[in-house]
């Protein structure tokens, strides 16, 4: 990883996203994360750091790669790695090769269904019926897998082993399944139009198919079994396509099925996405909140479609973003909205409501006696309502929800803060336990977490022989307790400091220092304090005096450590 960094220049890296211009020792540009006008984004190319003082952004070449390209680290670290010319530790080779061909399996398959296509005049017929363009069935390689009535169930298997790809391949990549001992497997997708599933980068991993012909018997829709490549919970379909959408409409547009991502791209939406198989989940949102923390829900409004969308928005408000749900009119779904008329979905989406709003409305239609109203939010909107960040936003929708529930807004509001507390209690766990998960905490955030990051931040910004003395200090102390800050956060610290330090004489810099690490000192101090007066509560318990006076002398000592600088500005001369 750091060999990748020395090689390679951050700017070199950032410039083909962003234009950028030097100024001063650094460079600036129009961040790719936002819209803006004046430029906001900074590159430093001595730190190898960037940072945006418009949306708070910032990391190294790693996070820039992340952020841009919508991929995890190990994905980031590959691709710089190719830009470094660095040779990463290899895995195992046959392993590495096992892999590759099972990529190469679903390749050959996805242009397999791609040939089939071409030849079948009723599915082409029914996406054109559908309202699919030439141009979108190329883009998103949409294929037919043959089957019955008019195929066999193993055309798929025998087109693909005459290429050499073996039946234990076929297998591990859910091509084929197989069936009772002596008798030959089939292909999974049979007589279905197929939509291949892609990872972030592009690389096909799964299919989802639609029947041509229904039956009784088969199901409308089959996803490939999960394998090796392809796990339901990490995937979402349109993904590897909408990165660059949902950053430049700074929304991700969420819907449920193939044909409702490909139509909304073919419409203009290409910030859509939708799920496979599952429920969303957490890696589902992690991947969406690189692009963008504003998220529109455009699912069924079936029952089962808005129990879907309350959990994925409860888990989406959990991490901060900003949901809203379009509601589909007349139960259509947006592939249908949008082949009869494009215009009408546009306005769909624009009528968009906060999800705590729609949630409001749907109860509201579900409930018409004013007391069983008022019963239902208290369970189904009370708890959204604790997940917003600030307490203002809490405060707005109650007011919403008094006016839906004709209530005055002090009694929302008591119920909600009532709600609050609740949450707050731990009715299982007694004093002491509470005490010493506090003073066990792994990570301590807060005034160390700043103080910390404000001296390592100024170790990479100051150039001057004092800093060392104070490195040297900070060596000796065990910080291993204090959270770091994000890479952002961390990058808005350097950048910030850099343009005040410049302005400051030596000797303020030098207070400026002694004065955060004191204050770092006497922050891990106090808890430590707090430590040893959890465990003197056992002690006390326990009877032992002798115990008891040797923990109270260390707490005597360790509260006038804390009175007393630990480094003082005599000591870095």
């Amino acid at each position: 990883m750091q060999q990748i960094k020395d090689k390679l220049n951050i700017i070199d890296v950032i410039a083909p996203y962003v234009e950028l211009k030097r100024s001063s020792k650094n460079f600036v540009g129009r961040c790719p994360f936002h819209q803006e006008k004046t430029p906001s984004f900074n590159v430093s190319p001595d730190r190898g750091m960037y940072h945006c003082y418009g949306c708070g952004v910032g990391g190294d070449v790693f996070n820039f790669v992340q952020a841009m390209e919508g991929v995890d680290f190990k994905e980031s670290l590959k691709i710089l790695a190719v830009k470094a010319g660095v040779e990463l530790v290899p895995e195992d080779p046959q392993k590495r090769t096992e892999r590759d061909r099972f990529y190469g399996a679903l390749e050959a398959a996805t242009i397999f269904y791609s040939d089939a296509l071409e030849k079948e005049t009723e599915a082409l017929q029914y996406l054109e019926a559908r309202g699919v363009k030439a141009e979108t069935i190329a883009k998103w390689r949409i294929g037919y897998a043959p089957g019955p009535p008019n195929h066999g169930w193993r055309e798929g298997k025998e087109a693909l082993e005459a290429k050499g790809f073996t039946k234990d391949e076929l297998f591990k990549t859910g091509i084929i399944k197989g069936v009772d001992s002596g008798k030959e497997p089939f292909d999974v997708f049979r007589d279905r139009i197929v939509f291949p599933m892609s990872e972030p980068g592009g690389k096909v991993v799964a299919f989802s198919g639609r029947i041509l012909h229904p039956d009784d018997k088969a199901p409308k829709y089959v996803n490939s079994p999960e394998t090796e490549l392809y796990k339901k919970s990490d995937l979402l379909y349109g993904y590897d396509k909408a990165k660059t959408g949902i950053r430049s409409l700074d929304f991700s547009l969420i819907v449920e099925g193939q044909f409702d991502v490909v139509m909304c791209h073919q419409a203009g939406y290409t910030n859509t996405v939708a799920v496979s198989g599952t429920a969303l989940t957490l890696h589902h949102v992690q991947l969406l909140e690189r692009m963008s923390d504003k998220v529109v829900l455009a699912l069924d409004a079936d029952k089962a479609g808005v129990n879907a969308m309350k959990k994925g928005a409860t888990l989406m408000l959990g991490r901060g973003l900003d949901v809203k749900v379009a509601e589909m009119p007349n139960s259509k779904d947006p592939a249908d909205i949008i082949q009869s008329n494009p215009v009408e979905f546009k306005n769909v989406i624009g009528r968009s409501v906060h999800v705590i709003e729609f949630l409001l409305h749907t109860i509201n239609k579900e409930q018409t006696e004013i007391r069983n109203f008022r019963a239902e939010i208290q369970k189904e909107i009370y708890p959204v309502v604790l997940l917003l960040p600030t307490r203002n936003e809490q405060y707005s929708f109650a007011e919403v929800i008094a006016k839906y529930a004709k209530l005055p807004i002090d009694v929302v509001w008591h119920e909600i803060e009532r709600l609050r507390e609740e949450k707050k209690q731990q009715p299982s766990q007694s004093y002491n336990q509470v005490a010493q998960a506090a003073a066990n905490a792994p990570h301590v955030r807060s005034n160390l977490t700043s103080a910390h990051a404000f001296l390592l931040a100024s170790f990479e910004v100051i150039d001057q022989p004092f800093v060392e003395k104070i490195k040297n200090e900070l060596e000796k102390v065990d910080t291993s307790g204090i959270e770091p800050l994000s890479d952002s956060e961390y990058a808005r610290v350097v950048f910030t400091l850099e343009q005040q330090f410049a302005k400051l004489p030596d000797l303020a810099l030098r207070d400026e220092l002694v004065a955060k690490f004191n204050q770092l000192i006497a922050g891990m101090t106090k808890l430590k304090v707090s430590k040893v007066r959890a465990e003197l509560i056992d002690i006390e318990l326990s009877g032992d005096q002798a115990a008891l006076i040797e923990k109270l002398k260390e707490i005597s000592v360790l509260e006038k450590k804390m009175r007393e600088p630990v480094l003082r500005l005599e000591d870095l001369e």
